[in-house]
Formats: C-alpha cells, structure tokens, sequence
C-alpha cells in the first residue's frame, strides 16, 4: 500500500501530524498578518515574474 507523504507548512516548515488539518494548522499556529503577508508575497512573484 502507499502512503501519502505528510503534509508541510510552507511558512513555518513544520510536518504535519498524520491527519492533522493545515487548515486547522494554519488557523491555530499563524496570526492573520502573517497568512496575508505570505499570500501577497506568492501574488507578488507570480505577478510580477520575468518583468525585471
């Protein structure tokens, strides 16, 4: 049988529990700003990629 590699938070770099949520994760272990900061940063890149 396969297993389903665990689960890695891209901002703390934390493994995920086997069947913990990174919802959950995300919710209980980072405050809004820094889930904002992250999501305009990956906006960023992708905005603005091969522009420079």
């Amino acid at each position: 049988m396969v297993s389903k590699p665990k689960l890695q938070c891209s901002l703390c770099n934390e493994r995920l529990a086997e069947g913990e949520d990174i919802e959950e994760h995300l919710l209980n272990e980072h405050e809004p700003r820094e889930l904002a900061s992250e999501i305009a940063a990956e906006w960023e890149a992708e905005e603005f990629a091969g522009t420079e």
